[in-house]
């Protein structure tokens, strides 16, 4: 439980003054005395009182800008998502602070304090793969700066939200493969502690469950969805003892879909034909891999354009809202396993 935040009328009911005179005395103002300045000064400090920054920039009109924070700063998805919300932004008169936590938890906690310091009006975040503790957030919150949470949602109350529904994506994307003809799919899936990535894993077992197709524990893969260890996790299925290859995969993230693919497609496996492969967020270089790649579209520049709205309300006192979208499932070459398997009935 966060301790009451300690506002003015705190400090003026303490030493029986006027809620103005604390606030006047704390911006030093020549018309209160020292006696009274000092008063409110020692005791704002014992108290550990801490202006309201977002009441602050509205009240003086100083600040007019927007912090994003985004896990990574070199994902189409990301850059979209920036895009729309700069072009929203900008035409109401607002300017856009873009940091990146690197997915780092530390580094996450460092960026929120720093921009909450009276630098900002208000945060568009994702939160960083690492990060478990969500204080830094709420403490924001508490302290009245809004937050508008993008593709990754947080246990923080008073806020607002914008993701795809990744629980659909997932499900879709699983079906499809179960309808290409595949029964033993893997999913590579991101750290359970991301709520894009939980989704996921909970459409692709509502699938498999759906279709009578089990899954145990080796199905599934945790990692972040990197070219590294995409490419780990093609040579661990490659060197396995009694090694099982599944016929299709659902991969959680298209870089780690995409080396995978290249470790495989080196070692003799063909695409789809031996093992039929979907990704999820359909990079624009997917069309470019040989095969193509299967990927769940998420409209990342209309989140961006949603999330610079939600902000745009919230600093108007208008209140909370929670917006999902459907993402869609873009078919090409690497999942179409039907047609090699029709073919070898022929």
């Amino acid at each position: 439980m966060s301790k009451k935040k300690i506002s003015i009328y705190n400090i003026a009911k303490e030493l029986n003054i006027s809620a103005s005179t604390v606030s006047r005395a704390l911006n030093n103002h020549k018309g209160i005395s020292t006696e009274v300045n000092e008063a409110v000064r020692k005791l704002a400090k014992e108290l550990n009182y801490k202006p309201n920054q977002m009441a602050v920039a509205l009240k003086t009109g100083n600040i007019k800008t927007i912090g994003m924070i985004v896990p990574l700063i070199d994902r189409n998805y990301f850059v979209q998502a920036i895009a729309g919300v700069e072009k929203e932004i900008y035409k109401a008169g607002y300017d856009l602070i873009i940091a990146s936590s690197g997915n780092l938890y530390e580094r996450e906690k460092k960026i929120v304090t720093s921009l909450s310091q009276g630098k900002v009006v208000g945060i568009i975040a994702a939160v960083a793969a690492e990060t478990t503790d969500y204080s830094h957030y709420a403490a924001m919150v508490e302290g009245g700066i809004p937050l508008v949470m993008f593709d990754r949602k947080m246990p923080i109350m008073n806020t607002s939200s914008v993701v795809q529904d990744d629980y659909f994506g997932a499900y879709q994307a699983t079906q499809h493969l179960i309808d290409q003809g595949c029964k033993t799919i893997y999913h590579y899936r991101g750290p359970q502690n991301v709520s894009i990535w939980r989704d996921r894993d909970k459409g692709y077992r509502q699938a498999m469950n759906d279709n009578g197709l089990e899954v145990t524990p080796r199905h599934i893969h945790t990692a972040l969805t990197t070219e590294e260890e995409g490419r780990k996790y093609a040579n661990k299925l490659l060197t396995q003892k009694n090694r099982q290859l599944p016929d299709g995969i659902l991969f959680s993230g298209d870089f780690a879909a995409k080396s995978a693919m290249e470790v495989l497609v080196e070692k003799g496996l063909r695409i789809p034909q031996d093992i039929a492969i979907v990704g999820f967020v359909n990079e624009p270089w997917d069309v470019l891999l040989n095969p193509p790649l299967s990927s769940i579209e998420q409209f990342s520049y209309r989140i961006g354009e949603t999330s610079a709205r939600l902000m745009l309300d919230a600093i108007s006192g208008l209140p909370h809202q929670d917006i999902v979208y459907k993402p869609q499932l873009i078919v090409r070459e690497s999942s179409l396993k039907s047609k090699y398997l029709l073919q070898k009935d022929v």
